[in-house]
C-alpha cells in the first residue's frame, strides 16, 4: 500500500530597503521555506497562505503566475510516504516572524545564502525558477 501527501507552501520574500531577502524555517528535516498538509476540500493557494500563517504569523500576498510542484519521498513510522509539495512565490508585507512549534529556527537570508542552507535540491531547483520570477518583476518596474 501507498500513502500519499498533498502539501502547498511558498517561497517568502522581503524587499529591505535595497535588499531581497528570503526566508527558511528549520524542522526535523532540515531548512525549507513554508509549507504544510492541504486539508480535505483546501485548495493548495488557501493550504499555502494557512501554512504560511500559521507557521510564521506572515500575512503575504501571492505573487500571480508562480507555482512549482516537486515530488520525493520520506520514511515516517516505518511507512514510505509519497509527497507532493506545490511552492508559490509570496511577497512578506514585513519581517516579523512568529515561529510555530513545529519548527527551531528561522532565518531571513540572501539568495546566496539560502542556496546553501536548503536541505533538498528539488527545493533548491524551486527557489532557482523564484529567483527568475523575482528578477522578471523587477525587470517589468523599471
Amino acid at each position: 500500500m501507498r500513502f500519499y501527501e498533498r502539501s502547498a507552501g511558498a517561497v517568502v520574500y522581503a524587499v529591505d530597503s535595497r535588499d531581497v531577502l528570503y526566508l527558511l524555517l528549520h524542522g526535523r528535516y532540515g531548512w525549507d521555506f513554508p509549507h504544510g498538509l492541504v486539508h480535505l476540500h483546501e485548495t493548495d493557494v488557501a493550504a499555502a497562505l494557512r501554512e504560511i500563517l500559521e507557521e510564521t504569523g506572515l500575512k503575504v500576498e501571492l505573487i500571480p503566475s508562480f507555482k512549482e510542484e516537486i515530488r520525493y519521498k520520506y520514511s515516517k513510522k516505518g511507512r514510505t510516504i509519497y509527497r507532493e509539495v506545490v511552492y508559490f512565490l509570496a511577497r512578506a508585507r514585513d519581517k516579523n516572524v512568529t515561529l510555530s512549534k513545529e519548527h527551531d529556527a528561522y532565518i531571513w537570508t540572501t539568495r546566496d545564502e539560502a542556496m546553501k542552507l536548503i536541505t533538498r535540491d528539488e527545493t533548491r531547483a524551486v527557489f532557482l525558477k523564484a529567483l527568475r520570477k523575482i528578477q522578471e518583476i523587477d525587470r517589468k518596474k523599471a
